[in-house]
């Protein structure tokens, strides 16, 4: 497995490299740490025109990226299988994206900031825009209240869909979740979209909502199955059927049990569903207490 680390030459890497080790068994992986440097050019151009601005703004810049990238990677090479680093320029959120696909990533890991303003501020750009359009996996990380050396509570929204069940498979691998102190509470919410709430009759709100609740139920059981067929304990794993928006009632639940980790597919069942809805991820990503993992579907190519 290889993932994608974007770093920059204000925070410093321990801290990362802490928080990614609580959440990733980095002993297999391989690692790729990148630079962006940020193209501004009519910045550089007003710099240039300085007297006492000696050297190249972005030489100085890469420089001094190129140090914390290999003292990063000094810090990492006892502790997983493989890293490389490189330096790249252009837009941030493009870059990511691009690299990430160039070099075959199945997981990008962002860290938007240790201050809760700075990090919501960056999730309306850089971090959203690679939510959006990354590929494979999105770790969004925080740092946890008590720090640990594994998992102890994950919560995974699931809502039936072929891309929910391809999300609980594949971190069950990616986050060893098969560790025994590890705890699964899967989620499901059930909400029906406003408009039909406000132009429907009360009948048949209520007859859907009894529908919707029983096809919560089966949702929930068919994903426990997943995760015990997958080596999962049945006794590690609870259920959790709630009524609301889907990312509300996420966040709310993730606070309650102090979640670790909370595991969510990048797409609603229908894009129907999805639109009504909103995006689920993104507001759970944006929001949540915990380091949040939206885990996107790989589409294999179509055969001729």
């Amino acid at each position: 497995m290889k993932i994608l680390l974007p770093l920059d030459i204000v925070n410093p890497p321990e801290l990362m490299i802490e928080y990614l080790q609580q959440l990733v068994p980095l002993a297999d992986k391989e690692l790729h740490l990148l630079y962006v440097n940020e193209a501004l050019p009519a910045y550089e151009n007003v710099l240039g025109t300085q007297g006492e601005f000696p050297d190249d703004w972005r030489q100085q810049v890469e420089s001094r990226a190129l140090a914390e990238l290999k003292r990063t990677a000094s810090l990492l090479e006892s502790r997983c299988l493989k890293v490389d680093t490189e330096i790249v320029s252009g837009p941030p959120a493009m870059m990511i994206e691009t690299v990430a696909r160039n070099e075959n990533c199945d997981m990008t890991v962002l860290c938007p900031g240790k201050h809760q303003i700075v990090e919501r501020i960056l999730l309306g750009s850089v971090s959203a825009k690679v939510l959006k359009h990354g590929p494979g996996t999105i770790l969004i990380c925080r740092p946890l209240e008590k720090p640990v050396n594994r998992l102890r509570q994950v919560l995974i929204g699931v809502d039936g869909s072929a891309n929910s069940k391809d999300a609980l498979r594949r971190s069950v691998e990616i986050f060893n979740l098969t560790e025994d102190r590890t705890k699964i509470l899967l989620i499901h919410s059930v909400d029906i979209a406003d408009p039909l709430k406000y132009l429907s009759p009360v009948a048949f709100i209520s007859a859907l909502e009894q529908n919707l609740l029983m096809e919560g139920e089966t949702i929930l059981a068919d994903s426990k199955r997943i995760l015990c067929d997958a080596g999962m304990s049945q006794d590690h794993i609870d259920l959790s059927l709630v009524e609301g928006k889907p990312h509300h009632q996420i966040i709310k639940t993730a606070e309650s049990i102090r979640a670790d980790l909370i595991v969510i597919g990048a797409e609603g069942r229908t894009a129907i569903q999805h639109f009504l809805l909103g995006s689920v991820s993104h507001k759970v990503a944006r929001y949540a207490p915990c380091a949040v993992a939206v885990v996107k579907r790989v589409h294999q190519p179509t055969a001729n």
